[in-house]
């Protein structure tokens, strides 16, 4: 008797998670498409060391600790009331910590990050609207700052030509960054005015509030 209702429970459980899995794949899903391929950031492998120095000599260096295209859940909610799932998404997602003082770590308060994903073009809460077309858009940011220093372009923006020691970068985007009203005392780079975004480099330079111009050496 009580191995025909621990069948049953087992039974009961696969069932339930089955419900889950459907639920989840009826989700819309938007995926990376094939006029993205010359979007993706491919030089900045995980363990690379970028250095960028500005025009004092100083340096900076950054470890490439992340960068993995998956599949993505957008979800909105709380511990108290719980979360609502509402698409699925392709994400490219590139993470760059600050090892200049110590080699054999980063810290959280200077890591740049970029995010490319398809999103819906028209994605809104209350009411909810998403719409089934979607758009490849990127972000760009320093952490911390709670994303008040994250800026958001669409590829839509004009591109601009950037020598940095005789090389040419004509894929490049300025993109101006909201000024860091609470920057980090003991950060080097106390906030970012300007970053300068090659299209397949990803962060090839940058300008902070201290007027310092930090451009890629390698």
């Amino acid at each position: 008797m009580k191995k025909i209702i621990l069948l049953f429970l087992l039974v009961v459980h696969l069932s339930c998670s089955n419900d889950k899995t459907e639920v989840g794949d009826s989700l819309q899903y938007f995926q990376f498409l094939q006029v993205d391929n010359d979007k993706f950031i491919n030089s900045t492998e995980v363990g690379k060391i970028l250095i960028y120095k500005n025009q004092n000599n100083a340096e900076l260096k950054f470890k490439v600790l992340k960068n993995k295209a998956e599949k993505q859940l957008e979800s909105r909610g709380t511990f108290v009331v719980g979360s609502y799932k509402y698409f699925y998404y392709d994400e490219q997602r590139i993470q760059l910590g600050d090892i200049t003082d110590e080699p054999t770590q980063y810290y959280e308060y200077s890591t740049f990050f970029i995010s490319i994903k398809r999103f819906p073009k028209v994605y809104q809460l209350n009411p909810t609207v998403i719409s089934s077309e979607s758009i490849l858009i990127a972000n760009i940011g320093l952490r911390p700052f709670d994303n008040s220093e994250t800026a958001f372009f669409n590829y839509s923006e004009p591109t601009m030509s950037l020598t940095i020691n005789s090389n040419v970068f004509t894929k490049v985007r300025k993109v101006t960054l909201p000024t860091n009203l609470y920057p980090y005392a003991n950060s080097t780079l106390k906030g970012l005015t300007n970053v300068y975004f090659d299209q397949n480099k990803g962060v090839i330079g940058f300008d902070d509030i201290q007027n310092n111009e930090w451009r890629l050496q390698n």
